[in-house]
């Protein structure tokens, strides 16, 4: 059994500019961050924390970021 430690060093608060990327390999810089009150919601009233560009996922053909999304909530 192989152990992998991971350390951060420091936490922050994402600010406009900071790019994140995801297990397949999507890539992204955030553009705006908006208060809850101006987020989209779902039909319970609850905000969405995310927004990404529609046009981002088929034009890069990478499908596995829109499975790695609701696996999200798993954890």
């Amino acid at each position: 059994m192989k152990i992998v430690k991971v350390y951060l060093a420091v936490k922050r608060q994402i600010q406009p500019g900071d790019k994140m990327a995801g297990r397949h390999g999507n890539k992204g810089v955030i553009s705006k961050i908006n208060p809850i009150e101006d987020m989209p919601y779902d039909e319970n009233g609850n905000p969405v924390d995310l927004v990404l560009n529609p046009l981002g996922v088929p034009s890069r053909m990478n499908i596995g970021q829109i499975l790695e999304t609701p696996l999200g909530y798993g954890c």
